[in-house]
């Protein structure tokens, strides 16, 4: 006896979309295959006409992070209901690291602030100095199950950025250990040199935001994170990469086998700087790297379809709209008087990511579905350390299974969203496909719009990075 059985999908993979069973046992996909009617189960799903897809992995997202005097609008667990009405099964996030933390200390509080999550859950350690005592956490950090490390090339103000001389003492560990360094790849001395020159021209409304972390911000940092690579010869994944001349520097990276990883995020594939031009709700758009152009985002499409962009993350920061606003002054009228420097930085996205990659990729021919579950699932399965346990539907993995209907056509809205906001920057768009339901552990955790889940069900991952993957580029 099963604990569930799914008829009639398309199970989708890779590689393969192919009609078959799923039958789950304890948590665990137990077969596949064409079942006879006689094979039972405590509960039998229909999923004609749906696509079963392996559960979507955010291994981008920040949470119960203070930052710029915000918290954000969520804790794990409101946020890991948001997750599943968006087929997501598995959440990461980051430690809350700053000087003279030790970074083995905040590990331990993020997975208990991260265990209300009602989904399983990573963590990602971030390094913003490499003192020694610092450099010898790295390898009991590693064995602890968290080999990926989050590293801030700006933000020095903030007290999060890693200098050039961390970077390198922290690359050479990660070669030497099996660890995977996350970068934010903008230029602290650009940016932050813009924004002082700026602020004594009194131009700071929130289209010059844009102009203060240009293309070429990014694509210096960038360019010095991957000749970073190669000299310590370590693997490096590049976070929430916005533009063409930034991939172009890790394809060519890639193009001499050099393990240079890129992600993008849903945003900004679909929402772009025109929208800091509206005095009105301009603010709610800031996010770091900024907005680009609709020229950007179709380089982008054309680089994930290429396999040049390997992974998407959502870099889900939900600020509500009273912390968007918290530290800006208003006018005689009550209007906001513009400063983007008074503006903490993020956007949501983790519920829309699956659907806006179904609609605007999927339904609109850009990428294929198996695809899709490659940028979604597989490839952040394998760069994170947690495939074939997460990523793939197959007999002894994990059940995570997100069925989804490529037909629904429904419109994103804050009214149909999850994220504990009042406003949505995709208001109004119509999108075709989305979650009929979620199943997280072999638990049904999402069904008809209804969640099902509970608090306190997901479980800390224990990863450890493919060595395949560390030495060479290949997604």
């Amino acid at each position: 006896m099963f604990d569930l059985l799914i008829r009639n999908g398309m199970m989708v993979s890779t590689d393969a979309t192919i009609r078959t069973d799923v039958a789950i046992k304890d948590g665990k996909i137990a077969a596949l295959g064409l079942f006879e009617d006689s094979v039972k189960a405590e509960r039998v799903i229909d999923a004609s006409g749906k696509y079963l897809l392996p559960g979507v992995i955010d291994a981008h997202m920040h949470v119960e992070a203070p930052f710029q005097g915000c918290f954000g609008a969520n804790d794990f667990f409101t946020q890991s209901v948001s997750a599943a009405f968006g087929g997501v099964t598995t959440i990461m996030d980051f430690t809350n690291t700053f000087p003279g933390d030790s970074v083995m200390v905040q590990l331990d509080k993020r997975i208990e602030e991260m265990s209300k999550s009602a989904l399983d859950f990573g963590v990602h350690c971030k390094f913003v100095e490499a003192p020694e005592s610092i450099l010898k956490e790295i390898p009991k950090i590693i064995a602890r199950g968290c080999p990926s490390f989050k590293m801030f090339m700006t933000y020095r103000k903030e007290g999060v950025m890693s200098d050039d001389d961390t970077l390198l003492k922290i690359f050479k560990l990660a070669k030497e250990h099996g660890g995977l360094p996350l970068i934010h790849a903008e230029s602290n001395a650009i940016c932050e040199s813009n924004i002082e020159e700026m602020k004594r021209k009194g131009t700071l409304g929130w289209t010059d935001f844009a102009e203060a972390k240009p293309v070429l911000c990014e694509t210096e940092a960038v360019s010095r994170a991957v000749l970073f690579s190669k000299y310590c010869g370590n693997a490096l994944l590049l976070v929430h990469t916005t533009n063409g001349p930034s991939v172009d520097i890790a394809r060519a990276a890639q193009a001499e086998g050099c393990p240079v990883y890129v992600e993008t995020c849903p945003h900004y594939l679909t929402l772009f700087k025109e929208l800091y031009e509206d005095k009105a709700n301009g603010h709610l758009t800031i996010c770091s790297p900024p907005l680009r152009t609709p020229e950007d985002a179709e380089t982008l499409w054309r680089h994930l379809a290429d396999g040049s962009i390997c992974v998407t993350g959502s870099d889900d920061c939900t600020y509500s709209r009273k912390e968007k606003e918290m530290f800006l002054e208003r006018g005689a009228d009550g209007s906001i008087v513009p400063d983007f420097t008074k503006v903490v930085n993020g956007l949501s996205g983790l519920e829309v990511r699956l659907p806006i990659l179904l609609s605007e990729g999927v339904a609109k021919g850009r990428i294929s579905l198996n695809r899709l579950v490659a940028l979604t699932s597989t490839n952040v399965a394998r760069l994170s350390g947690c495939y074939p346990q997460k990523g793939i539907i197959a007999p002894g993995s994990d059940a995570d299974i997100t069925l989804v209907d490529l037909d629904r056509r429904w419109r994103l809205s804050a009214d149909t969203l999850h994220n504990n906001i009042d406003y949505c920057l995709h208001e109004g768009m119509e999108v075709t496909g989305g979650v009929a339901m979620t199943i997280a552990s072999g638990k049904v955790v999402m069904e008809e719009g209804e969640f099902k889940g509970q608090k306190g069900a997901g479980r800390f991952l224990h990863r450890s990075i493919d060595e395949e993957v560390l030495s060479g580029y290949v997604l």
